[in-house]
């Protein structure tokens, strides 16, 4: 059997080989593979969509905002037990601009002077990727609006010539939303109260699923956020719970509840059993915690104050742990980008 080189495949197979990719930096390591591929794997934003940043209108026309998508990656070393890996986060604001290291929680830019991750000596993996709403022009990181955007053409508008798709406003939304995800092919959002709600596309209208969690509020002063994630299937509501104590404002615990189908009302998840959960400033999601250096599991990793305190609530006793203290740094090492 004649031996094939890499350059000699058909453009027509490169293209369908990229395309099942929608990771960049999946497809940044495609392009990698030689000069041919390079130039025959192009970074268009109909492959990428929405890996970029994406203008929003706005109803204040002196205010700009912009879509800031992100993605989640795990990140393993050859030289190191493949089974345990680092979670990191990136962005690129173009195609023509260079991929960014975040803080997997809070965000922020991490600097490293004259250090770069070379993607062909690690294992990469996606886990997910995360959108955040940025207002800027004077307005800066305010959080996401009340109003939740469709990425869906209204048909009673002036479609624009070149096809593209406009962004619309929900119609019948009565509750401000808190959070939004798309589960088994649904998107759904979570207002304050832990009521989920169902937003549909083609009628671009909100219709309420589930009544409000039944929260106790007895040992605390608020909800200070509510989230969606996904867990072993279910659709969870996460309610992180603070107390104020002299004008300071702190995270004491968080509680999770699941709908049960059977009983129909919400019941809580009193253990996360070998996964850890992330609660990011834009995004909410699962690991198993095995995979991932030092990663407690049945546990909840979380920050405040915009990503200043990095903590964990042990879910078993109720206890938290913060970064700060000395003796249990090993749980947080899967943020630390030694390997850089």
């Amino acid at each position: 059997m004649e031996k094939t080189e890499w350059s000699d495949l058909p453009e027509e197979l490169l293209d369908l080989i990229a395309n099942r990719y929608s990771s960049n930096i999946d497809v940044l390591r495609i392009r990698s593979i030689c000069k041919y591929w390079r130039s025959t794997v192009t970074m268009s934003k109909e492959r990428l969509q929405f890996r970029f940043n994406r203008y929003l209108p706005t109803s204040n026309k002196k205010i700009k905002a912009h879509l800031f998508p992100t993605t989640f990656f795990r990140i393993t070393l050859p030289s190191s037990c493949p089974n345990n890996g680092w979670l990191i986060r990136t962005s690129q604001a173009s195609k023509y601009r260079k991929i960014t290291l975040l803080s997997p929680i809070s965000g922020e830019l991490i600097i490293h002077s004259h250090q770069t991750l070379d993607l062909l000596k690690v294992g990469v993996s996606e886990i997910r990727q995360s959108y955040k709403i940025n207002i800027f022009d004077g307005l800066k990181d305010e959080k996401i609006p009340s109003y939740i955007f469709s990425n869906y053409d209204m048909k009673y508008d002036k479609t624009p010539s070149d096809g593209s798709r406009s962004w619309t406003k929900i119609n019948n939304q009565v509750e401000d939303f808190s959070d939004i995800i798309l589960h088994m092919g649904r998107i759904y959002a979570v207002d304050l109260k832990g009521a989920t709600w169902w937003i549909s596309l083609s009628q671009l209208s909100a219709v309420q699923q589930t009544p409000s969690t039944p929260l106790d509020y007895y040992n605390y002063d608020s909800c200070e956020d509510t989230r969606l994630v996904e867990y072993c299937g279910d659709l969870c509501i996460v309610h992180q719970l603070s107390v104020t104590k002299h004008y300071i404002r702190r995270t004491v615990g968080f509680k999770v509840y699941k709908m049960d189908e059977d009983l129909a009302k919400w019941v809580e998840v009193s253990s996360l059993g070998d996964k850890a959960l992330i609660v990011a400033w834009d995004s909410c999601f699962t690991v198993v915690a095995s995979e991932y250096h030092g990663c407690l599991k049945n546990a909840i990793y979380f920050f405040y104050d915009y990503g200043e305190n990095l903590k964990v609530f042990k879910l078993d006793d109720g206890s938290i742990i913060e970064m700060t203290d000395i003796s249990s740094q090993s749980c947080f090492h899967m943020f630390s980008l030694s390997f850089l």
